[in-house]
């Protein structure tokens, strides 16, 4: 059986974001999955995104096979509400976050609805996550991030102190998933475990 990944898009996205990354990806024997989480704002909270996410999830690949992770901006918080709330972490084995805001972003007030309201810094749901993250230290998690983002401010609001955090000079938030380190790195560490 191929190693599979299920790629979590951000705010405004769909799974189509991954395109090039997926294409890397596959290039090296891994199975991708790049749901599409409507609606794209997130307007009705972090919750129900992540609760889609589980539905795509078990509909693809039944409810215990095991999968790697990786959310993208706001998909990484969505992911990782999935694999901390949802009970996500029975079956993830890698969780890989990119430019992901896990203490919020000043950017959220900027926009109406729950899943901007979410992602404000000190939210109760970041608050609730950060409640409980000590807990899935067993996982191994990566933290990906850049100190030019200008979508997650600050920048080192993706900093996550219970993953191992890797930080990657990428100009622009979006590029970095174009940045052929970190999906090098993401594909190194999904064949070198199987």
């Amino acid at each position: 059986m191929k190693p599979r990944i299920v790629l979590v898009h951000g705010i405004f996205n769909s799974g189509y974001v991954f395109y090039a990354m997926r294409k890397r990806l596959e290039a090296k024997g891994i199975e991708c999955f790049t749901p599409s989480l409507k609606p794209r704002d997130g307007r009705h909270g972090i919750e129900d995104l992540a609760l889609k996410l589980k539905r795509e999830i078990d509909h693809r690949y039944g409810s215990d096979d095991p999968i790697n992770l990786l959310g993208f901006s706001m998909g990484g918080i969505v992911a990782r509400y999935y694999l901390q709330k949802l009970a996500g972490h029975e079956r993830v084995t890698r969780f890989f976050t990119v430019s992901a805001p896990h203490h919020g972003s000043y950017l959220a007030y900027c926009y109406p609805g729950q899943g901007a309201r979410d992602l404000r810094p000190n939210s109760w749901l970041l608050r609730s996550l950060m409640a409980d993250e000590d807990r899935y230290r067993h996982l191994q998690l990566y933290s990906f991030w850049t100190p030019f983002d200008l979508m997650i401010i600050p920048p080192s609001s993706s900093v996550w102190a219970v993953a191992d955090n890797k930080q990657f000079y990428s100009p622009l938030h979006l590029l970095m998933l174009f940045n052929r380190s970190l999906v090098g790195f993401v594909g190194n560490c999904i064949l070198d475990q199987e």
